[in-house]
């Protein structure tokens, strides 16, 4: 059941940005469909190992690309509203520069401001 509160530690946004996940058998491309400072969740075709850790270039529009470690924390079987079932895989980044998590925590912040200003506008 969900009660409709937020059991991260943080809020995550939705987004569609291109992932790459570099294993230590393979190159996997998948897709973030939403992210927090502290992980994401994934959509991709193959798995990326259930165990251990592993790289994931983020591409971000307009940014340069992000290199972060991660571990997958769940995954599922992942319908989008169109197209193909995929894998989903709920990731936690283990390692990033503070350049990087500071991005994330902007782009997060400024998600909401944007959320809570449309809110008070259309009181």
């Amino acid at each position: 059941m969900n009660s409709g509160i937020e059991n991260r530690a943080k809020p995550r946004i939705e987004i569609r940005w291109p992932v790459t996940m570099l294993t230590t058998q393979e190159k996997i491309e998948g897709e973030i469909h939403n992210v927090s400072p502290s992980g994401a969740f994934i959509s991709c075709k193959e798995p990326p190992p259930l165990e251990g850790s592993f790289f994931i270039i983020i591409k971000p529009p307009n940014r340069q690309t992000m290199s972060v470690a991660g571990k997958v924390i769940w995954s599922t079987i992942f319908q989008p509203s169109e197209g193909d079932s995929s894998l989903g895989v709920g990731v936690q980044f283990t390692d990033m520069t503070p350049g990087d998590r500071k991005f994330l925590s902007q782009t997060v912040a400024r998600h909401y401001r944007k959320k809570l200003s449309r809110m008070n506008n259309n009181k």
